[in-house]
C-alpha cells in the first residue's frame, strides 16, 4: 500500500503593510520600485521569506488593495507563476460594524472553503488582525511595516510558519504568540 505524502498547506499573504509598505509620500531613503503614484518599499528579508515558505506551502495572496494595484506589487516581488490565486478587495466581505454603525472590509475564509480549501489547512499572514475576525484561528498576525529597513519579521515569520506545516489543524493552535517562540526578545521591541 502506497502512502501518498500530506497535503500542503496554503499559505495566504497580505500584501500592504505585512509584505510591502506603500506610500504617495517617499521615505527617507530610496524605493524599491513604483507603482502609479506610489512608492513602494519591499520588507527586510522578502526574498529569503520567499524562498523559505515556497517549497513548504502553496502561496496565495489576498490583499483589500484593488487589483491592477496588486498585480503590478505581485510580479515585482514574487515568482511568477508561483500562486495558486491572488484576490484583491472584490474579494473581500463587506460587513456591518456594530460598535460605530458604520462598515468594514474582512477576508472571509469559507470562499476557500468552497473552492475546496480545507481550513484547518490554511493559514493566512496579516498585519490587521480585524481583517480575519470570523478566522482567529487561521491568522498569524504579523507587526505592521512602514518602511523601517532593520525591519526582522520575515525572519522570524519564516521559521515559525516553518514548524506549522505538517500540524494536523492548524486552527487549534495558539498563534499569538509566536514571535516570542521564535526569538523570546521579540517582544519587547
Amino acid at each position: 500500500m502506497t502512502t501518498l505524502p500530506p497535503a500542503r498547506k496554503l499559505l495566504v499573504l497580505d500584501l500592504d503593510e505585512t509584505l510591502i509598505h506603500a506610500s504617495e509620500e517617499p521615505l527617507n531613503r530610496t524605493e524599491d520600485f513604483r507603482v502609479g503614484p506610489y512608492w513602494v518599499y519591499r520588507r527586510p528579508h522578502l526574498e529569503a521569506f520567499i524562498d523559505a515558505v515556497t517549497p513548504a506551502f502553496d502561496l496565495a495572496v489576498w490583499t483589500s488593495s484593488g487589483e491592477l494595484y496588486a498585480r503590478q506589487i505581485i510580479e515585482r516581488i514574487l515568482p511568477a507563476g508561483g500562486l495558486k490565486f491572488m484576490w484583491s478587495s472584490r474579494r473581500c466581505t463587506t460587513v456591518r460594524d456594530w460598535t460605530d454603525g458604520g462598515y468594514t472590509t474582512i477576508k472571509n475564509l469559507r470562499k476557500l472553503k468552497r473552492r475546496g480549501f480545507a481550513l484547518e489547512s490554511v493559514i493566512a499572514v496579516d498585519d490587521t488582525p480585524s481583517k480575519y475576525t470570523r478566522s482567529y484561528g487561521n491568522l498569524v498576525t504579523v507587526r505592521e511595516y512602514t518602511g523601517d529597513a532593520t525591519d526582522v519579521e520575515l525572519k522570524l515569520l519564516a521559521r515559525y510558519l516553518l514548524t506549522l506545516q505538517h500540524v494536523p489543524n492548524v486552527r487549534t493552535l495558539e498563534k499569538r504568540y509566536w514571535r516570542e517562540q521564535m526569538n523570546p526578545s521579540a517582544s519587547e521591541g
